[in-house]
């Protein structure tokens, strides 16, 4: 990686400013354990002429530059590559096509263990900005040499019609990057925008793809339970005869199962308001929606020399053995060695969480990597240095990258230099 591309670095991670395909063809195979990005959508934002860049062609080709009608945005006539903004393509084919580009490099980058958040809106077709549209004024593509790229996609999105452009690529990633789709959560804004349509419902969340490349990860969820409520801690019948019955409490038919005394899954439905950052001059990504996806989806120790991942180890308190009617003994010496880092996790006072597995191999530890290949205003390093996790962020737009590094000097001024 050349000097030129770092912009700022503090102590648990870098920022650079480039094209985020050519920064992300510099990282090391398997290098990352967590992405939490959200990219650019298609058709909804102009980020300015700065963060137009070339995408795709002839690398050694002397182009000759179309301009598309727009005026921002051109093809060249030779090799067929695209100059302009992610997310301004003029087909939601080519839009998506780029996005594919990047996800081969984040899923190259990201570990076996790894995890990817992906949060992705849509947008609704209008005035000839649909799937497959084309522009009278553009040119036609023609099957000679000199000839630009068809601007035509295979299915013809009717106006009005959501694009479904989040969904689409999540569908390539499945298909064709054999990535592993393992939730859908749903993030409900409660302060969401007003609409002033009148033959639909106004848009209130958006979706948060996770997605692994192998079907062992690493994932703490004890990291994000959350308590239960009182009237969630009695215990409830269940009459199907299959049910395989927690290890809290096995009887068979017409089991009784407990809740979790570490808390409740927080399930795929996050009610989280938008955190308006008025530098950005737009809705940000709000810390309360990173900070789980961290916990979750980050190790914050992993070995020096191996490069495997501690897990945690729990046990129950003396006072829910006694309600369990088992015996309780002190579990420690069950412990694998060099796990005992204590610590109050269970705030339930029912399970605790004791330590920490160990590898063995003495080597020391370093936390777990968080990349995000769409930096903007930093949110994601802000929460990262937080909760003492390394990361990687990558920005086109210099603008941005100057607000993420205002914002990480005032979050963790001792930490960060140029």
């Amino acid at each position: 990686m050349t000097e030129t591309m770092i912009t700022y670095k503090t102590k648990f991670g870098v920022l650079y400013q480039g094209h985020v395909l050519d920064i992300l063809k510099e990282l090391p195979n398997e290098s990352v354990d967590c992405i939490i990005t959200s990219p650019p959508y298609w058709s909804l934002r102009d980020y300015g002429k700065q963060t137009n860049v070339i995408w795709g062609g002839d690398p050694n080709c002397k182009h000759e530059w179309i301009l598309y009608n727009d005026k921002k945005s051109a093809f060249c006539g030779k090799c067929g590559a695209w100059y302009g903004q992610l997310g301004l393509e003029p087909t939601l084919d080519l839009y998506i096509e780029h996005l594919i580009w990047i996800m081969k490099e984040l899923k190259r980058v990201l570990k076996k263990t790894g995890v990817i958040f992906w949060n992705h809106g849509d947008c609704y077709s209008s005035s000839g900005k649909g799937y497959g549209s084309v522009d009278p004024k553009y040119p036609s593509a023609r099957n000679t040499r000199n000839s630009v790229r068809p601007n035509r996609s295979k299915i013809d999105i009717p106006q009005k019609c959501m694009c479904l452009q989040n969904y689409r690529f999540v569908l390539r990633c499945i298909d064709e990057l054999g990535l592993i789709l393992r939730n859908i959560v749903i993030w409900y804004k409660p302060n969401h925008m007003p609409s002033s349509v009148k033959d639909r419902f106004t848009a209130a969340y958006e979706p948060v793809f996770m997605l692994v490349k192998s079907k062992k990860y690493w994932f703490d969820l004890d990291a994000v339970r959350i308590p239960h409520k009182t009237e969630n801690l009695k215990e409830h019948p269940l009459n199907h005869k299959d049910w395989e019955n927690t290890e809290f409490n096995k009887r068979g038919k017409g089991a009784i199962v407990k809740p979790n005394p570490l808390g409740k899954n927080p399930g795929d439905v996050w009610v989280i308001p938008t955190q308006p950052f008025p530098e950005a001059h737009f809705a940000t990504f709000p810390r309360k929606l990173v900070e789980p996806m961290i916990k979750a989806g980050c190790p914050q120790w992993i070995c020096k020399k191996c490069g495997r991942a501690r897990v945690r180890i729990t046990k129950p308190t003396e006072e829910y053995s006694k309600k369990l009617g088992k015996s309780w003994h002190n579990h420690r010496e069950d412990m694998v060695v060099g796990a005992g880092q204590k610590c109050d996790g269970g705030t339930t006072a029912s399970y605790i969480t004791i330590g920490w597995t160990d590898c063995g191999c003495n080597a020391g530890w370093v936390s777990g990597v968080v990349l995000d290949p769409f930096m903007g205003s930093g949110t994601v390093a802000v929460v990262a240095e937080r909760l003492n996790r390394r990361w990687i962020g990558i920005e086109l737009n210099e603008e941005y990258c100057e607000i993420a590094k205002k914002r990480l000097k005032k979050t963790i001024p001792k930490f960060c230099y140029n």
